[in-house]
């Protein structure tokens, strides 16, 4: 028994000409074999399929695109909340990060800058605007002093991270190099003041790496010769996490 093909109507045959051959081939064969009897049925099965298939690959294409740019939009918060909005540099959780990620058998050298006198400088001409200057060009500077693979992170405040593999020496003759020109502020010319701790220790350990150098910025502070090297027997021992210290110097002092 035979019957007149029907054709297909035009809007389900460009919709069966976006999906692949194969699929078309199998989805008439099935409507011929299965619905041979029926040729409006077998019609209206390929163009229901066609219009589901094709929706679901449009669908496939949307929902990956949707996807890619919801990942895309986190891994954009995820660099803004990691990078420090006054001077583009990382924040205190990658320097940390990156320290626990060196493992004790990594020797790390750690530089902790303190801007000193940043109290006066936000309350002097210019404010605020002049402070934040000021701290995006210590930023530069101790980029200027960094090589090869050292992060240079903003711990928060006034304070600032160098880490790299070079001994404290050598670190200390880069930094003094690179602080050594002035600034141009509101108020004019002036040095860049800073006062700098170098500590070297294995890694993995955040809290003894910056307190070390933490302890001998505070000697440099307190010497007014702007880079001292730690030594324990000088400069004492950190003290355990989660213990505040007595008293704390303010940057202007």
């Amino acid at each position: 028994m035979s019957h007149s093909r029907h054709p297909v109507p035009g809007y389900a045959a460009v919709l069966i000409s976006l999906l692949p051959a194969g699929l078309v081939f199998w989805l008439q064969l099935l409507a011929i074999t299965v619905l041979a009897e029926v040729p409006a049925a077998a019609a209206l099965f390929i163009e229901a399929a066609s219009w589901m298939l094709t929706s679901a690959v449009v669908l496939g294409f949307w929902g990956a695109a949707r996807m890619h740019s919801q990942v895309h939009d986190l891994q954009h918060r995820l660099d803004r909340a990691l990078t420090d909005p006054v001077t583009g540099l990382p924040v205190r959780r990658v320097a940390e990060d990156a320290i626990v990620a060196a493992g004790l058998n990594v020797v790390l050298t750690v530089a902790l800058a303190d801007i000193d006198r940043l109290h006066d400088i936000n309350h002097g001409p210019g404010g605020h605007a002049t402070g934040d200057h000021y701290l995006t060009e210590a930023g530069r500077r101790l980029r200027q002093a960094a090589t090869g693979d050292d992060l240079v992170a903003r711990l928060g405040g006034d304070e600032f991270v160098l880490i790299t593999g070079r001994t404290p020496q050598l670190l200390a003759d880069s930094l003094t190099a690179a602080f050594a020109a002035p600034i141009a502020v509101a108020a004019g010319i002036r040095p860049l003041e800073v006062s700098i701790g170098i500590c070297r220790l294995p890694g993995a350990d955040p809290h003894q790496l910056l307190g070390c150098a933490d302890l001998a910025m505070l000697t440099a502070k307190r010497l007014r010769t702007r880079i001292e090297i730690y030594d324990a027997a000088r400069d004492g021992l950190p003290l355990p996490p989660g213990v505040r210290p007595g008293t704390r110097r303010r940057s202007g002092e």
